[in-house]
């Protein structure tokens, strides 16, 4: 069974080497790609390339296409250079992760066709475990209740409903709607099958819409529970974008998935655009606010 593990760089080089010379002798990784989604600072890819050997692959794509579009593009690659593997880990560099929690989802894969991707538990850096490291489907309600914050005060129970409960984690496998993008290994035939990843998202859903295209083929998800991965979330997003503009991201993105795999209607469209209108509002006050815990 051979194993490849995609990592995406965007002006991020530092965290993505010390990464990188964590996992390089897991044996069950047969090769490391790092892609550089066209970093804007300079001298990336040559500090990238400090890690280059004949396990450790450097490549930079055509563009800074977002999360997506780079995964595909090093997908792609290696098909160009005639590397064919079983399993694709898709990964974050801001992850910690032990050769044995990648074995288990190995395992996990291997014994039912079904099973599309496994991921290991996400973890916060204080060891407390990540809510949303596995969630349920985003459906159009739950949306409008994620699109302004006013909203996701009002209806706050509901929005834990989109959730798996500590008892469901207590499973040593869950099968779950969706799953977090961080980290994750996905079985390569499938993988293709589904067409990859939707490179019309830039940033947001992607997770959504990847296991929209399994849950329409019939595979499934699944959360190895007694695998653990801490997730330190990077801010290189933050550093790279203002808040505002990834406000605006995540609605375009947002759109994009409802209308595309849910197929909504005029007047929801309507709807989105009303409550984007008023988070609108809502960010005259929180971007000051935000800017001034940050001091």
């Amino acid at each position: 069974m051979k194993v490849a593990i995609i990592v995406v760089n965007y002006n991020n080089a530092e965290e993505t080497v010390e990464y990188i010379r964590k996992i390089e002798k897991y044996t069950n990784i047969h090769r490391i790609l790092i892609v550089d989604n066209m970093s804007s600072n300079l001298n990336e890819l040559d500090k990238l390339k400090k890690v280059q050997n004949e396990k450790v692959f450097v490549i930079q794509s055509e563009k800074n296409g977002g999360y997506s579009y780079g995964n595909n593009f090093g997908v792609r690659y290696l098909e160009k250079m005639g590397e064919m593997y079983d399993f694709i880990i898709i990964s974050n560099a801001d992850i910690e992760i032990e050769e044995s929690a990648i074995q288990q989802c190995l395992e996990v894969l291997q014994k039912d066709e079904t099973i599309a991707i496994a991921a290991p538990r996400m973890y916060h850096d204080k060891n407390q475990p990540i809510r949303r490291s596995s969630w349920k489907m985003r459906t159009f309600s739950l949306d409008l209740i994620h699109s302004t914050r006013l909203l996701e005060f009002l209806f706050y129970p509901k929005l834990r409903k989109g959730e798996y409960s500590e008892q469901e984690y207590a499973q040593d496998v869950l099968e779950v709607e969706a799953i977090s993008g961080a980290f994750f290994m996905v079985k390569y035939p499938i993988f293709k099958k589904i067409g990859m990843f939707d490179e019309n998202v830039f940033l947001f859903y992607e997770e959504d819409i990847l296991a929209q295209k399994l849950q329409q083929k019939g595979y499934k998800i699944c959360s190895v529970n007694r695998a653990k991965c801490i997730h330190y979330e990077s801010q290189t997003i933050d550093r790279s974008i203002s808040y505002y503009h990834k406000m605006k991201q995540l609605y375009k993105s947002k759109m994009y998935y409802h209308k595309t795999y849910h197929h909504i209607n005029g007047g929801q469209v309507l709807l989105f655009k009303i409550l984007q209108f008023c988070r609108n509002l809502e960010l005259i006050l929180e971007i000051p606010f935000r800017k001034w815990l940050q001091k």
